[in-house]
């Protein structure tokens, strides 16, 4: 379990399921995720959460609320690349269920567990051009730079929508204010003397670079 300032991040359960494929056919989850595919029933849920747990290359993750324990959403890694210590990253919320900041604090958790407890040093994703609330909060908020835009590739809303390709490094990662934080957060608390005063969040994040 991942603890946030607002959401806790946990492995997929049985018990998410249903919530699982209310947040897959939601209207306003499936115009902005960059995936498409057939509305889902919530029996063929079952299977597809076996496959997950046998996949190597993909790790999903429950997104909830850290004052009730509720399901709010999805994270994880998928497509992890393990010679170029890379993965692709994304978060999927449900409208309405996620408190204000729940996109953000479940960003830095994944990018602290991805960067000091998995050991990657680079995440990436594609975001649609016309989705704000993604782009503010990966791009203003959470440090990740635009690399690319793939013109015209995906048919969303009757039109065809430029895909914008984002990233994030670990060293862009430990620039961030909060960024030792989230660290202590996912890995507890560094081990240092009584009288090391207030430096030590700078400290952290410059030793475990």
């Amino acid at each position: 379990m991942l603890t946030g300032r607002l959401v806790a991040l946990r492995p997929m359960a049985a018990a998410d399921l249903e919530f699982l494929a209310d947040l897959t056919n939601a209207g306003p989850v499936r115009t902005h995720v960059v995936g498409w595919d057939w509305p889902v029933a919530a029996d063929a849920q079952r299977e597809w959460l076996a496959q997950t747990h046998r996949d190597g290359r993909n790790r999903r993750l429950t997104v909830t609320d850290a004052a009730t324990d509720e399901p709010i959403g999805m994270t994880g890694l998928w497509e992890i690349d393990w010679h170029n210590r890379s993965a692709l990253s994304a978060v999927k919320l449900m409208p309405g269920r996620a408190p204000k900041g729940a996109g953000t604090d479940s960003i830095m958790l994944m990018m602290a567990w991805s960067f000091y407890e998995v050991g990657l040093r680079r995440l990436h994703s594609t975001i649609l051009d016309f989705n704000a609330a993604s782009l503010g909060a990966y791009v203003r908020r959470c440090g990740w730079r635009i690399e690319g835009r793939e013109r015209q590739a995906v048919f969303r809303r009757g039109e065809w929508r430029d895909l914008l390709r984002v990233a994030i490094l670990r060293s862009e990662f430990d620039e961030l204010p909060d960024s030792a934080e989230y660290v202590e957060r996912v890995c507890g608390a560094p081990h240092r003397p009584a009288d090391a005063g207030a430096g030590v969040v700078r400290q952290l994040a410059e030793m475990t670079r």
